[in-house]
């Protein structure tokens, strides 16, 4: 599959800091689409017209995005319900921002961790519900596609649980195989079982099993022919995202996706 016909289709994620004040020249002279990600201090430190601007350029040089909603510090089932608000009004923001940039899919995490949690995982379920249906609702007001991503979740319960509260038609899943393979207690067999149907976005990176390493794919341990087998038979054709930490990797990592793409839908997948 040719180079070029891979970057028009899939996206390839940047902090928007990073996207605004070094990597916008590049990203608009190789067209890549970017994953524009609002983690940190990103909302706080621009301005609605610094993000207008961007999002400016890029539909004007033809290139779309998604968006990844911030991600630190967030917590959907927060016992202390100041928490959640703050968590919700962020996750909103991040919402107004993916419906200014036309973003195809707006990814967020739970924000669960085992540490923290795991002896009120029954009262943090119910709170994230809560959130994450007033967020779903609100997105869905702006026509702006939400998917909720796996991190620290060690099985796939939590999602489950949110899942069976939420419909599909307001809430997907993005399936982060990195991170199963880095965090999860559960193999990748089970989360394509239980959560396969709702998938409406990959993180594709890499790993050796052990840290969040955000190798390119193919450069570690994961059997991604197995998701895309699994996405073949199941007639299921996600949003694609490289997430990659360095320069280094866009290229292979783009041409490793393209490959499994070949291999498992036939070039006239990511035309579809």
């Amino acid at each position: 599959m040719n180079l070029e016909h891979i970057k028009r289709h899939v996206f390839v994620s940047c902090p928007f800091d990073l996207l605004k004040n070094k990597y916008l020249p590049v990203i608009l002279s190789q067209a890549i689409n970017p994953e524009v990600g609002l983690n940190g201090t990103i909302l706080d430190r621009f301005s609605l017209k610094d993000f207008f601007d961007v999002s400016r350029v890029l539909q004007e040089n033809g290139l779309s995005c998604t968006m990844h909603a911030p991600f630190t510090d967030i917590s959907c089932g927060a016992i202390d319900s100041k928490i959640r608000g703050v968590s919700l009004d962020r996750l909103r923001y991040a919402v107004d921002l993916a419906a200014l940039f036309g973003a195809r899919s707006l990814v967020f995490h739970t924000g669960w961790e085992r540490k923290i949690y795991a002896d009120v995982t029954d009262t943090w379920l119910e709170f994230a519900i809560e959130t994450i249906s007033h967020l779903c609702n609100y997105a869905a007001a702006s026509s702006v596609k939400v998917a909720l991503e796996n991190v620290f979740e060690l099985d796939t319960a939590l999602h489950k649980g949110i899942f069976n509260a939420i419909s599909e038609e307001l809430l997907g899943f993005c399936l982060d195989a990195g991170h199963v393979y880095a965090f999860s207690k559960t193999p990748l067999e089970s989360w394509l079982a239980d959560l396969g149907p709702r998938i409406r976005h990959l993180h594709l990176h890499d790993n050796m099993g052990e840290h969040d390493e955000h190798l390119a794919p193919g450069k570690g341990i994961i059997d991604f022919d197995l998701i895309f087998s699994w996405l073949s038979k199941n007639g299921i054709r996600p949003v694609l995202t490289l997430e990659a930490h360095d320069e280094e990797t866009v290229i292979p990592g783009l041409v490793a996706i393209g490959e499994l793409v070949s291999r498992y839908f036939g070039a006239d997948y990511l035309d579809g």
